[in-house]
């Protein structure tokens, strides 16, 4: 049949009535953003990287091919970009240096004026502190010669002997008395020991009393910590007497040591107490206080308690 002729026909031909297929070929890559063509996908992918762009589509345009003396020129082209990126980057680095440094000297000079500062302040201070030592050292020896004074003016008015007290404020005491009449003896004196004086008060109470007074004139001597120095030596004659009562060489005092001289004899009170709570001067040389036989045990103890507290308060 004639149909049958034509698809022969046809056949052998190669001719179909179906459309034909597009014989492009993809040969680059294009952007649409940029207009850039690239001739491989790596390039691409670098491309979208560095500048984030997402628009891209196969092109029928072939990259164009550099010569040798293009690319020696692109090669040269982006070193110079490199070296001028390094050396931008050198001189951020050398001004942020400069920065660091003009910082470091301005922090360091700031330090060195708070130091001068510091050292004036200080020197200052150390200047006003050795005036208000000189000036409360120059107080006190005022004080103490007004009452040397007014001591030698009731002693010359009274036959050598001290009837009243000075009253200055802050400073009360009796006047310097370095030594105290023994008085008489007693038929129950022994080993040389002398009689309590006649006026010495005989209850506790009034001992403890007269105890109180006297730690507080000690207590009232402030310059250079004499009436603290004063109360230790105190505290230690009557600790010793409470705490080891049968050794005999605690229960005499040498009047005549350095101990004695410089911490108890010149202060108002000291030698008072020691009276007060037992003991006496030695009959024959008088350089010796010997604590009496019959002299009150708990009103040592107690005076030792006394002296601890004042001493720690001082």
């Amino acid at each position: 049949p004639e149909d049958e002729g034509m698809d022969e026909s046809s056949a052998i031909n190669g001719s179909t009535d179906e459309p034909k297929e597009s014989s492009a070929v993809c040969r680059s890559y294009k952007c649409n953003t940029t207009g850039r063509i690239f001739s491989n996908m790596a390039d691409l992918e670098m491309h979208a990287v560095k500048t984030g762009y997402t628009d891209f589509e196969e092109s029928t345009d072939a990259a164009k091919v550099l010569t040798d003396e293009e690319k020696a020129a692109k090669v040269e082209r982006l070193k110079q970009i490199l070296k001028a990126k390094r050396m931008e980057r050198k001189e951020e680095e050398k001004k942020a240096d400069v920065n660091r440094e003009k910082a470091r000297r301005t922090m360091g000079q700031e330090m060195v004026k708070t130091q001068e500062v510091m050292k004036v302040d200080k020197r200052k201070h150390d200047a006003y502190m050795r005036k208000k030592k000189k000036d409360d050292d120059k107080r006190e020896k005022q004080r103490i010669l007004a009452e040397i004074a007014k001591d030698k003016r009731d002693r010359a008015a009274n036959g050598g002997k001290l009837k009243g007290k000075l009253g200055v404020e802050g400073y009360n005491p009796d006047g310097i008395q370095y030594d105290v009449g023994g008085g008489d003896t007693s038929a129950g004196a022994a080993k040389g020991v002398a009689a309590a004086p006649t006026d010495a008060v005989s209850t506790p109470e009034s001992v403890l009393k007269k105890v109180d007074e006297c730690i507080a004139k000690i207590s009232s001597y402030k310059a250079g910590g004499d009436g603290g120095k004063c109360l230790k030596i105190l505290m230690a004659y009557v600790r010793n007497v409470v705490d080891k009562p049968t050794e005999e060489k605690f229960r005499a005092i040498n009047t005549e040591n350095a101990a004695y001289k410089s911490k108890v004899k010149p202060f108002v009170g000291a030698k008072s107490l020691l009276l007060a709570v037992g003991f006496v001067p030695e009959e024959d040389s008088g350089k010796k206080l010997l604590l009496r036989d019959d002299a009150n045990r708990e009103v040592l103890a107690q005076t030792k308690e006394r002296l601890k507290d004042a001493f720690a308060k001082y």
